[in-house]
């Protein structure tokens, strides 16, 4: 009888413990696609989780032997390396993408809702003025009708047109 591949099942990988699947490191170099090692790989994951260089490191590799300062040393070293960097900005840049489209299906879905909640609280004869108000200025907040804006000037002076206005404003003083 013939094996036959039933297209409904999902496909399974092995997996080791560390999370990266069998047979996606270079036998030769013991490299995965991305150019880090296992530990590596490891290192970088535990960095983007938020974990500190020193508790990535331990995480990472063994340590057990290790005192704290080659600890620090160590994860330092690597943090700072091109490669391992690189690779958590990656990781980060995937969750933030992951994140914020997650949160524009939801502020779709749930828009309409508050919009309607808010008009109702807005047409209520029972609700203050203020309320009203602030209400109102939050919805344009919201819909991004209302922004706060800073604006910063810059302007550089010689020292001869310092002394010329300080002595236009001595006369506008004076007279």
């Amino acid at each position: 009888m013939k094996d036959t591949i039933d297209s409904t099942k999902p496909k399974l990988a092995l997996v080791a413990s560390d999370g990266i699947p069998k047979g996606t490191t270079n036998k030769r170099t013991g490299r995965l696609p991305n150019g880090l090692t296992v530990k590596q790989e490891a290192f970088a994951q535990a960095l983007a989780s938020g974990l500190s260089n020193a508790d990535s490191y331990r995480a990472a590799y063994d340590a057990t032997s290790m005192k704290d300062n080659s600890i620090h040393a160590e994860a330092s070293r690597l943090a700072a390396s091109p490669t391992i960097s690189a690779r958590v900005r990656e990781i980060l840049d995937g969750k933030a993408i992951k994140n914020s489209m997650f949160t524009d299906r939801q502020r779709e879905k749930h828009s309409d809702r508050i919009w309607r909640n808010l008009w109702s609280m807005l047409d209520a004869a029972e609700t203050p003025p203020a309320v009203k108000a602030s209400l109102l200025s939050l919805g344009a907040k919201a819909a991004g009708m209302l922004t706060e804006q800073v604006r910063m000037e810059t302007v550089t002076s010689d020292a001869k047109s310092i002394e010329a206005e300080i002595l236009e404003r001595l006369q506008r003083l004076s007279a």
